[in-house]
């Protein structure tokens, strides 16, 4: 699994082992290793809670790197898992 880390935050991109398969492209997001909830790649929470410091700095961080993702995103749901 990808996982990109900075500062005290992990985002992750899951593979469609986990059931994401048709979903819309999301990561999950930990904060000291615990997962706190997942967002869309326009910075829109799916699900979770984030503090306001921790959603901006996480949503502008996801957001400038939405192509990437969406590029892993793809290949995983192409994947035979």
């Amino acid at each position: 699994m990808p996982r990109n880390s900075f500062e005290k935050y992990i985002i992750e991109i899951r593979t469609n082992e986990h059931n994401h398969k048709k979903q819309r492209a999301h990561v999950h997001i930990y904060i000291h290793g615990e997962e706190v909830g997942s967002m869309f790649l326009d910075g829109e929470m799916k699900d979770g809670y984030l503090k306001t410091k921790d959603y901006k700095k996480v949503s502008d961080y996801v957001k400038k790197n939405a192509e990437r993702y969406q590029a892993m995103w793809d290949e995983f749901q192409s994947s035979a898992y």
